[in-house]
């Protein structure tokens, strides 16, 4: 649960947003994201309302959980080829709470 020793990612809030995560997942599955980690309840017989961390690559532009602000455990990741479309996608976004940026030539990121 939550309060064990080691846990690091809570449950959801409430059911409702259990549901929204879920349901974003699902289209994140249904809408061509490749799906690499979790995906779904940590278990039906657990109590609270936990999510698998989860994360989606080659997720697209259009896809809903490229659009919008999932407040859960769920991660989006997008290959760009670059600068100027890794700037082009960091200002293409509504809210932006977090994002991250991993390249192997530091001196283009600097």
């Amino acid at each position: 649960g939550a309060f064990s020793a080691g846990a690091v990612q809570g449950p959801q809030v409430s059911q409702e947003q259990f549901e929204k995560v879920t349901e974003l997942i699902e289209s994140g599955k249904k809408q061509g994201a490749t799906l690499l980690a979790g995906g779904g309840p940590v278990s039906p017989d657990q109590k609270g309302f936990f999510v698998q961390p989860t994360v989606f690559a080659d997720v697209d532009k259009s896809c809903d959980i490229w659009n919008t602000e999932i407040f859960g455990p769920v991660m989006s990741i997008r290959k760009f080829s670059s600068m100027d479309e890794v700037v082009d996608l960091a200002n293409d976004t509504e809210y932006c709470l977090a994002a991250g940026v991993w390249t192997r030539d530091t001196n283009k990121i600097q």
